[in-house]
């Protein structure tokens, strides 16, 4: 039982660390946002204020939530894979888009057929 225990406390502290990381690189990453939609080099006399930035943020915590399937092994995940490539095909043109799978050439791809042995 000990080896057992020990391995599961060690899952929690890694898990934990992932979960940290992951909500630091989110944050950082509003942050940088926020800092360009304010910027009159980038944006030019549109710059965005206090509260349309407020209004952003809460979309993209929105469309986070509603997209992140797409990022894990879910049932759903090829689903959102699909949806956020149309809705960015929409925004940046077909032959524009780069596929989900070339821009996160680091996920698993998973398949409905038999497991291979």
């Amino acid at each position: 039982m000990g080896k057992n225990g020990y391995l599961q406390r060690q899952k929690c502290a890694v898990d934990a660390y992932r979960q940290a990381e992951r909500d630091t690189y989110i944050q950082f990453m509003i942050d940088m946002f926020m800092v360009a939609l304010n910027d009159p080099e980038v944006m030019g006399k549109d710059v965005f204020g206090k509260d349309r930035i407020a209004r952003v943020v809460h979309a993209v915590e929105c469309n986070f939530t509603r997209f992140e399937p797409a990022l894990t092994k879910s049932d759903e995940a090829d689903y959102c894979q699909e949806k956020l490539d149309q809705r960015l095909a929409k925004i940046l043109g077909k032959d524009t888009l780069v596929p989900f799978l070339k821009r996160y050439e680091w996920i698993e791809i998973w398949g409905y057929g038999p497991k291979k042995k």
